[in-house]
């Protein structure tokens, strides 16, 4: 599994283990719902500032996002 695989993965179990819908998180994010959806959907590829946005939305550190996305990959 690619990181770029993995990254669409953890982010929507972590979006869902929060409870949280796309709308939602796109809200709390500053992005379109759109964007959440290409995200999930591995269609499109995060910004470093858009990983700082989707983090500080779910209430974790970037560290934290990235670690979950390399635990995926190997």
């Amino acid at each position: 599994m690619t990181a770029r695989m993995t990254f669409s993965r953890v982010l929507k179990e972590i979006r869902q283990s929060k409870g949280y819908s796309q709308e939602h998180l796109a809200f709390e994010a500053g992005l379109s719902m759109r964007s959440i959806s290409l995200l999930e959907g591995n269609k499109q590829q995060p910004t470093i500032t858009t990983i700082e946005n989707l983090s500080k939305a779910l209430g974790i550190t970037m560290v934290e996002f990235i670690q979950a996305v390399e635990v995926g990959v190997h």
